[in-house]
C-alpha cells in the first residue's frame, strides 16, 4: 500500500511540472558524485512542498546486541551500517571530503545547485601549478643547455610534486572513508581506552550523526524527493536496566537535530521497561516515575491489547497451515524434478 500510496505521489508532482526523482545508481551515480564535487545543494521551497516521499526502515533487535558494554552505540552503528549499503560506499566516502552542508534558498529562488567557486578555483589552481611543474621538468631534462642547470629540475620537481601530492591527498582521504566505514570509526571509539569513561566520546558521535544527516539532506535535493528514515527497535524490554537506559540517550541524539529526518518506532512493554528505566540515574527531576519519563520520549503512544484465546487459536491454525502448505510444495517440486 506504501509502495502504491508513493508511486501515486511521484505520478501527481510529474503532473504539476516537478521532475522525475532519481536514483544514485548506474549514471545517476556519476552526477552524484559530480554534484559533490562541484557543486553544492539548495533547499528550496518547491523542495520543502515535494509529497513524494521515500521510506528507508532499519530494524534494530536490541538482544542482538545485548552482549556489548554500550547498547545505545550498537543503535548508532546499525544506522550509518544501513544508510551506507542503502546509498553505496562511494558517494557517502566522497561526502565526508568534498561534500557540502545544504543551505535554505533566500527569497523565492527554485535553484537547487549552485557552482562551489571556491572548490574549482582551487582545482584548477592546483592542476594549472601542476601543468607549469610538469612543463619545467621537461624543460630542464629535454632541452639542450638547460640540462646542467641543477636548479631548474629542482624547482620543477617541486611544484610539481606539491600541487600533485595535494591531489593525492585528497584522493586518499576518499579511498580512507570507502575503506573505513562508520560503523568501524565508531567499534574503534568503544574499544578505546581512552574513551571508555565517555569523555569526548558523545561529540565524536554526534559529529558522525550530523555528517549522516548532511548527507540525508544532499540525496534529498538530488534525488528530488524527501526521504525518511524509520528505525524499528524491538527486543529492548530483555535487556539490562543501564543498556536500556542508553538506547533511550541514542534516540535523543540522534533526534536531538530538528531537521534530522529519523523517526522511530519503539515496541517494548512499559511495564517491563518502566523499572529498568527507574532502577538507572535517568530518573533524576522527574520524581522516579518511568511512565512520565517515556510520556517524554515517546510522541505518540499507543498500545495492542492482549491477544484472547481464541485469536491465539486462529493464529496457531493459520501457522501450522501455512506449514503444511510449505511442506507440500517441497514435497510436490521435489516429486517433479525426479
Amino acid at each position: 500500500f506504501m509502495r502504491q500510496e508513493m508511486s501515486r505521489r511521484e505520478a501527481a508532482e510529474l503532473q504539476r511540472g516537478h521532475r522525475k526523482p532519481r536514483s544514485p545508481h548506474g549514471w545517476g551515480l556519476l552526477v552524484a558524485l559530480w554534484l559533490l564535487a562541484f557543486y553544492e545543494p539548495v533547499v528550496t521551497e518547491g523542495h520543502l512542498r515535494r509529497k513524494n516521499l521515500e521510506f528507508i526502515f532499519i530494524r534494530f533487535s536490541a538482544w542482538e546486541f545485548a552482549g556489548c558494554d554500550k547498547l545505545w552505540a550498537g543503535l548508532v552503528t546499525t544506522l550509518c551500517h544501513r544508510i551506507r549499503q542503502h546509498f553505496g560506499a562511494l558517494p557517502l566516502s566522497v561526502f565526508h571530503v568534498l561534500g557540502s552542508r545544504p543551505r535554505f534558498a533566500s527569497g523565492f529562488s527554485q535553484r537547487e545547485w549552485v557552482l562551489k567557486k571556491g572548490t574549482c578555483l582551487r582545482l584548477w589552481g592546483l592542476l594549472l601549478v601542476l601543468a607549469v611543474g610538469i612543463a619545467i621538468l621537461l624543460v630542464a631534462l629535454l632541452v639542450p643547455g638547460i640540462k646542467d642547470h641543477r636548479a631548474l629540475k629542482v624547482v620543477g620537481s617541486a611544484v610539481a610534486s606539491l600541487s600533485g601530492s595535494s591531489l593525492a591527498l585528497g584522493a586518499l582521504s576518499i579511498l580512507k572513508n570507502f575503506l573505513v566505514s562508520e560503523k568501524k570509526k565508531i567499534e574503534r571509539l568503544t574499544d578505546s581506552d581512552r574513551f571508555a569513561g565517555q569523555l569526548g566520546f558523545m561529540s565524536k558521535i554526534r559529529g558522525e550523526v550530523e555528517a549522516l544527516v548532511d548527507f540525508l539532506a544532499f540525496m534529498e535535493v538530488f534525488e528530488r524527493r524527501r526521504l525518511r528514515v524509520v528505525l524499528e527497535i524491538t527486543s529492548l524490554d530483555l535487556c539490562y536496566p543501564e543498556k536500556v537506559a542508553g538506547v533511550f540517550n541514542a534516540m535523543a541524539t540522534l533526534l536531538s537535530d530538528a531537521n534530522a529526518p529519523f523517526i522511530f518506532l519503539l515496541a517494548v512493554d512499559p511495564s517491563v521497561i518502566v523499572p529498568c528505566l527507574e532502577q538507572t540515574g535517568c530518573m533524576k527531576g522527574l520524581a522516579d516515575n518511568g511512565y512520565l519519563y517515556l510520556n517524554r520520549a515517546v510522541t505518540l503512544p499507543f498500545s495492542i491489547p492482549e491477544m484472547g484465546a481464541r485469536s491465539r487459536l486462529r493464529s496457531v491454525e493459520a501457522a501450522i497451515q501455512t506449514r503444511e502448505d510449505l511442506m507440500y510444495r517441497i514435497i510436490a517440486g521435489n516429486v517433479a524434478k525426479t
